[in-house]
């Protein structure tokens, strides 16, 4: 029997594409949201952060449709939330989303009379929802045991932490490309802007840190079948080291950090925050996209035991055919 792991090839750039996007989406809804909260007199980044939610969280869902073998019957997602974490994400995202456009035509617009109480507790509502889409992007790659990659508890803190950061960042990018093609900028502007680079700085470190844990559990699988090597060694090292430590983490935090607290020019904090949302929503989208294509099926027994695989060289023993007579009469 063949025990070697193999790569699965049920998943692929639309799975990576739909984590980025819900987990983007919902990102940004909780920064909007909570950033309001604390500052309630920078509006303008709330509501772009709340209005682009939806249609990204939207655009996600559609591509889960696009990847189902029978799409006329994409309504039998909804029907297992007890068995099945699609069902129960199906279910998440469609709440949020229409969460979230009551709360975009109630204080975005067309009307803008949604504040006090109402407006804290349909936020609190979808804050949870959001928080809901952004554990289901790490549960549903977690729950498949098989895969060695995907198993692994640190997914459902990853993949949350980075859709913060991934919301920050597609906020940050809508807010400062307006005010570049608008010409002008405003010093609150520039306040939220140096506000949120500072919260993302901290985000990536933790992200960082997390990603170490997450490699750093799967030596428990030894070298030989340890599936973080296809990352770190592999064929795919190229896009990891590249897409998600460089664009992901390092050069990001290189420009948060000048962000937040370096002396700098209004355009150039405009300038600085385009390319660094730009390049860290290219690494968001590279981490999901190692994680899924890395995806190696260990095999198991039927206690669910790993399997490990035969030895790399066979020792031979040649046995004389006196000694093989012996056994025989045995």
């Amino acid at each position: 029997m063949n025990t070697a792991p193999s790569f699965q090839k049920v998943m692929g750039w639309r799975t990576a594409a739909t984590l980025f996007l819900v987990a983007t989406g919902a990102g940004a809804y909780l920064i909007g949201f909570i950033f309001n909260m604390i500052f309630p007199g920078f509006t303008t980044m709330s509501k772009v952060a709340v209005v682009l939610a939806a249609p990204v969280v939207l655009i996600g869902g559609l591509l889960i449709i696009c990847d189902m073998g029978r799409k006329s019957q994409f309504y039998r997602v909804f029907l297992r939330p007890k068995t099945s974490w699609m069902s129960l994400g199906a279910i998440f995202l469609t709440v949020f989303i229409i969460l979230d456009l009551i709360h975009i035509f109630t204080w975005v617009w067309p009307s803008t009379s949604l504040a006090g109480a109402p407006h804290l507790t349909l936020g609190i509502i979808t804050s949870i929802f959001a928080i809901l889409c952004l554990v289901y992007t790490g549960m549903l790659l977690g729950v498949v045991k098989s895969v060695a990659l995907w198993s692994k508890a640190f997914l459902p803190v990853l993949f949350p932490i980075s859709g913060l950061s991934m919301g920050t960042m597609a906020a940050v990018f809508v807010l400062a490309l307006s005010k570049l093609a608008a010409g002008s900028v405003e010093v609150q502007t520039l306040e939220v802007l140096a506000r949120l680079a500072g919260f993302n700085f901290f985000v990536i470190i933790i992200e960082a840190m997390v990603i170490g844990l997450y490699l750093g559990s799967m030596q428990t699988y030894g070298t030989a079948m340890n599936p973080a090597r296809v990352l770190t060694h592999g064929r795919l090292a190229g896009a990891f080291w590249v897409g998600v430590i460089a664009a992901a983490l390092v050069i990001p935090f290189i420009l948060e950090a000048l962000k937040a607290y370096a002396a700098i020019s209004p355009v150039a904090m405009l300038v600085l925050a385009v390319v660094s949302s730009l390049i860290g929503l290219a690494g968001g989208f590279m981490l999901r996209y190692v994680v899924v294509y890395g995806g190696t099926w260990i095999p198991l027994n039927v206690q669910g035991t790993l399997v490990q695989p035969p030895p790399e060289e066979y020792k031979v023993k040649v046995i004389e055919r006196a000694t093989f007579s012996t056994l025989q009469e045995r």
